[in-house]
């Protein structure tokens, strides 16, 4: 009864502040603004409907982190920037794996965010859908800016889209003609470099840029790091109002993986390597009325390599390495029938195949298909409401059908102050491991078995996430400040975990662990960014999030002792000192938490921990050349562990230099 009269208090509190915030937006005085005021630029993004939107329009909320963050942040990977938005928590199991997750500490592999770059997805086919690898094959030089939608999007996106929308977009490549060097080195063993080299003009124009990242991870970890990138683009202009973008890439990731502890046998110290390659091509066409169309492709390949040995028994081999391919296809057409009415529709399809006999227990290659068709609306009955429906039908050959619907409405009670709310259901369709996966060691030539560990399922249902979200959206201009709030509950249903049969069924083929639709739970909470620049050359940006999870029948699984931090901030300082020097300050900070338990280390629990980043950087002209040399300190405050007890984030610094001509 007190829990229930503590969480009442909670939501009271929540709906007396989104009432004072909506109160105080009603009561602004849009007079007093100038025709200026209202004229200058509003952020317009893609991600959340597939429309251009101001984020006032927007059915939820977005946080959009820009090319000048990026640069100033000192994040080595696009992990590491996702501190800047609300609720992510970053991680990982261990440092050369860098993960973030959105309100649920359900795994240490990211596979219920949807990533994507230039809009291909960046998950894997042949493990469980995990997109911590994928984030690493972008470096954060070559990127315009990062759009997250914090909460449900499979509206829009399908599966995967279950806790948000992850959206990579790249430089265009006539914004980086010329030469670009970069060398990175420090503590830890660090040592980056990229370079970069683009030509061309306004009908065509490529860039070519291939980087690497090196360090020794954690303290206590075997995570040693070796990921170098390849990429190329090229974007051309074939005729009057079309614009075709090609993208190809490779990416190379050696790493340390494992755990010295002797208990840890089926994990043992070892080097994993993971190769992905990708080709992509995106034309459009802008028609009459604002229309477009659009065609978009691509094709993605995985190999990796992951073989050891039982520390104890020596003969049995364990061996996880895969391959993994997608093809995908889509066509997307925007229209506006009226000055009132928006809407975006497509249709697409989709191949999944990977290739393991560790993994699946066979030679032949396991896959699925997908086909979809979504649509979305926009519609402006007046000036101060905007309405935004959608909805996402999947058809998945192992699955069956899903769909997706979303209803958000926006009221505005000036141009500048926007409360939003809405329902959304998302799903995650399961991965082919979970699907199919028969995982076995083999004890050969000791003895001549094989013991079958983990097998997939082939009647799980697809997770699914319903959302109820109420949030606020305030641009006080004479202030230069914006305020974002957002709160949510969120419920997840069919979630996927694993059961243990008997003995007598494992005696009789049965494997260890089998995968089954066992996690139930909600998650409630508050969240809220604040960006002020009070003069020029200044810029904070402070947030938080206040979380709480609720298991239903926790027995029934061994990740419901999961938890996310009750409490997460971020303030980031970034601060112009004069036409040359910049200065940034970070400060992350989170309450103590849980990832996802495993059978080595059942307590996982984290304690609280805080982490402050420093940079300074100098900025000068050469010749025809811009130069810049900066000095990045991360964890200035001391060592802390990031993801998993042992495994130590240590004080760093690295020192920076850039040329460009």
């Amino acid at each position: 009864m007190k829990d229930e009269w503590i969480d009442a208090a909670r939501r009271q509190r929540v709906s007396v502040v989104l009432l004072w915030l909506a109160a105080a937006a009603s009561a602004a005085r849009p007079q007093s603004l100038t025709e200026a005021d209202y004229l200058a630029e509003v952020p317009v993004v893609l991600t959340a409907t597939r429309l251009q939107q101001s984020l006032h329009d927007v059915p939820g909320a977005m946080t959009v982190i820009d090319r000048d963050q990026i640069r100033r942040s000192g994040a080595r990977d696009v992990a590491e920037l996702l501190r800047l938005v609300p609720g992510y928590m970053v991680g990982g199991f261990n440092g050369a794996h860098p993960v973030a997750s959105y309100h649920a500490p359900l795994d240490e592999y990211g596979m219920r965010n949807l990533v994507l770059i230039d809009g291909r997805s960046a998950y894997s086919s042949f493990f469980l859908g995990d997109t911590h690898r994928g984030m690493m094959s972008v470096l954060p030089e070559d990127i315009e800016r990062i759009e997250v939608l914090r909460g449900a999007n499979s509206a829009a996106y399908g599966g995967n889209a279950m806790f948000g929308v992850i959206n990579i977009i790249t430089r265009h490549s006539a914004d980086s003609l010329g030469a670009e060097a970069q060398l990175s080195a420090g503590s830890a063993d660090l040592r980056d470099s990229r370079f970069s080299l683009g030509w061309g003009d306004e009908q065509a124009s490529h860039r070519l840029s291939a980087g690497q990242r090196e360090d020794s991870g954690f303290a206590g970890a075997f995570d040693d790091r070796r990921l170098r990138v390849l990429d190329w683009r090229t974007d051309l202009r074939p005729a009057r109002q079309q614009d075709l973008m090609l993208r190809a890439g490779v990416s190379d990731l050696q790493s340390g993986r494992g755990v010295s502890d002797v208990l840890a046998a089926g994990d043992p110290e070892r080097t994993v390597e993971w190769r992905e390659w990708f080709l992509q091509g995106r034309w459009q066409r802008q028609l009459e009325g604002e229309g477009q169309l659009q065609l978009s492709a691509d094709f993605t390949r995985e190999d990796y390599a992951d073989v050891s040995h039982h520390r104890d028994m020596p003969w049995v081999v364990l061996d996880y390495g895969s391959k993994g391919q997608r093809a995908n296809l889509e066509l997307q057409h925007t229209l506006v029938p009226r000055s009132d009415l928006r809407a975006v529709w497509g249709l697409g399809w989709k191949q999944e195949q990977a290739q393991s006999r560790p993994l699946f227990y066979t030679d032949e290659a396991v896959g699925y298909h997908e086909s979809r068709l979504f649509g979305h609306l926009e519609w402006r009955p007046t000036e101060r409401w905007t309405a935004n429906t959608g909805v996402f039908v999947g058809d998945h050959s192992h699955s069956g059908t899903y769909v997706a619907p979303r209803l958000m409405f926006n009221h505005h009670f000036t141009p500048d102050h926007t409360l939003r709310f809405g329902v959304n259901r998302s799903v995650r369709t399961n991965s082919l491991l979970e699907f199919e996966g028969d995982i076995r060691y083999s004890l050969r030539p000791v003895i001549p078995m094989e013991l079958r560990y983990w097998a997939g399922n082939p009647d799980i249902r697809p997770e699914r996430l319903d959302s109820r979200e109420i949030s606020y959206l305030g641009q006080f201009r004479p202030l230069r400040l914006t305020l974002d709030v957002r709160a949510y509950n969120e419920t997840v249903k069919d979630g996927i975990s694993y059961f243990e049969p008997s003995k007598a069924s494992q005696l009789q083929g049965a494997a260890k662990r089998v995968f089954d639709n066992r996690l139930d739970f909600t998650v409630r909470g508050v969240e809220y960014q604040l960006n002020w620049e009070p003069r020029h050359g200044t810029r904070l940006q402070w947030q938080q999030n206040f979380s709480q999870l609720e298991w239903v029948d926790a027995a029934r699984n061994a990740t419901a002792h999961n938890q996310p931090p009750a409490r997460a901030s971020t303030l980031a300082w970034f601060e112009q000192l004069s036409r040359s020097f910049d200065f940034t300050l970070m400060r992350y900070q989170r309450s103590d938490m849980t990832w996802d338990r495993d059978d080595v280390n059942h307590d996982r629990l984290l304690p609280a921990a805080s982490r402050v980043d420093l940079r300074l950087a100098k900025r000068w002209r050469t010749g025809g050349s811009k130069a810049e040399a900066a000095l990045t300190v991360q964890a200035l405050d001391g060592d802390h562990f990031e993801s998993r007890r042992g495994f130590l984030f240590q004080r760093r610094a690295l020192l920076t230099l850039r040329l460009e001509h």
